[in-house]
């Protein structure tokens, strides 16, 4: 057994909506974990809930989360369509249309789950086979904010709800083992991919302290410099250092798995 890998040089995209949304735009989209937990109410005033972007672009949105006041929430804002339970839970499979949903999406969900790969069989059970695209983003184990994290504060860096941490291999090996055909994978980030310190913004002189919010401003620039440099380096040696992963997946006509 052969336990190296050889880690491609995926493509590296700047975050993860854009691409998502361009897969949906005039779909019919199933949106997994569409309630924001914890942030629902302030990204929806500001425009930014992802099932708010997938409802401008989509051609009929469907959601699914468990947090039963978030889809309360949802459905007072006008969002119909909405269904409350676990996706991991094969009951819930009665309250969704299978063969229906051209691109299923669930954008940060797995790691939060208590059993991912049943998630992922029960999703397989809704997807029109060869057709259907599942969209999962989840976390990368090896970004380089845990990795600085770990190597210079001796802290894990770590949402605290999660429950999994994925490589490239752990989560196309799971992928694959749930009956799915990998088709694309993405290396998202949010880091700086070239050495460009942000532009100071000038603070007006007549303004009371802006002299001292300028120099608290260089300050943190300067803090975050080592940091950011490392960060660069990394990302532009391989995009593997990248914070996440985004897979597009389908559903066989058969049951061999490529």
């Amino acid at each position: 057994m052969n336990p190296y890998y050889p880690l491609p040089r995926l493509p590296l995209v700047s975050g993860r909506h854009d691409l998502i949304l361009s897969h949906c735009r005039g779909q019919r989209v199933l949106h997994i974990g569409c309630v924001d937990a914890g942030l629902l109410e302030e990204r929806f005033q500001r425009g930014e809930l992802m099932h708010q972007r997938l409802a401008a672009v989509s051609g009929e949105l469907w959601g699914v989360d468990i947090h039963a006041e978030g889809i309360a929430f949802l459905r007072q804002q006008g969002f119909d369509h909405l269904v409350t339970g676990d996706m991991s839970d094969p009951a819930i499979l009665t309250q969704l249309p299978a063969g229906y949903f051209d691109v299923c999406v669930a954008s940060e969900v797995i790691e939060h789950l208590l059993n991912p790969g049943l998630f992922l069989q029960n999703m397989k059970k809704l997807m029109i086979p060869e057709k259907t695209e599942l969209i999962i983003t989840t976390p990368n184990a090896y970004r380089v904010e845990t990795i600085l994290s770990l190597l210079l504060q001796n802290i894990e860096f770590i949402h605290p709800d999660h429950n999994f941490w994925f490589s490239y291999v752990t989560l196309t090996n799971l992928v694959r083992k749930s009956g799915l055909r990998v088709e694309e994978v993405y290396m998202y980030t949010f880091q700086p991919t070239t050495w460009r310190p942000a532009k100071a913004r000038p603070a007006s002189p007549s303004r009371p302290g802006a002299e001292t919010r300028r120099l608290d401003s260089w300050r943190s620039r300067l803090a975050r410099g080592p940091r950011r440099l490392v960060s660069t380096w990394l990302l532009r040696r391989h995009p593997c250092w990248g914070d996440g992963f985004i897979v597009i997946a389908r559903a066989p006509a058969d049951e061999r798995v490529a």
